[in-house]
């Protein structure tokens, strides 16, 4: 059963990266022209499961954006980095609780695209390369409320590059999205086709 996880998971992984590695190795972009090319840390990011928030992820997040049209845009995102749960929170799928703290892997992205009519980075931010670090703000206690329903907040300092280059953006319609978690031989997979697998920590 683990064995099929995993190549689900890979599968939906190798999916994703399909994707976004194009763009990412010629810099060519769907026909448009480049006009985001960031990379930034986000630490502190509260992880939502299928029952509440479950963990803290920090991960570094590379964020491409290509001017399509005249108001039409496509954005590639690739995140990388670890997840951190805690004795007592609930998995991600099922919602068992947690035996132990316990850390693993995470990794995905999405591509999609929206539309914007105004000035792009009116603030003339730093278009291109390393940003900095964000925190979101997540806290252990918040993810040990368990469930959405038992008061958890999420992050709460949570911060959208997007919206710092095209101000007033109405938002990504999605083409596709997933992430894969991993834990020893566990794997959970969080995707737009579909999720499955678990991390529970015994």
């Amino acid at each position: 059963m683990m064995k099929r996880l995993l190549l689900v998971g890979v599968l939906v992984l190798v999916l994703v990266l399909a994707m976004a590695l194009p763009a990412l190795a010629t810099g060519g972009g769907p026909q448009g022209k480049l006009v985001l090319n960031v990379t930034y840390k986000v630490t502190n990011d509260e992880d939502s499961g299928f029952v509440g928030y479950w963990a803290l992820d920090d991960y570094n997040r590379h964020v491409q954006v290509w001017q399509t049209g005249p108001t039409s845009f496509y954005v590639v995102g690739s995140y990388t980095g670890e997840w951190h749960t805690f004795a007592g929170a609930l998995s991600p799928m099922a919602g068992v609780t947690q035996g132990a703290d316990a850390s693993g892997s995470m990794e995905g992205g999405y591509t999609g695209t929206f539309d914007y009519a105004g000035v792009v980075n009116p603030d003339g931010r730093a278009a291109m390369g390393n940003i900095g670090v964000y925190d979101f703000g997540g806290t252990k206690v918040d993810v040990l409320l368990g469930t959405f329903g038992a008061g958890q907040t999420g992050p709460t300092t949570a911060h959208s590059v997007l919206a710092d280059y095209f101000p007033g953006y109405p938002g990504v319609t999605y083409i596709d999205w997933g992430w894969t978690y991993g834990y020893q031989d566990q794997v959970w997979v969080n995707a737009m086709a579909g999720s499955s697998g678990d991390v529970v920590i015994p």
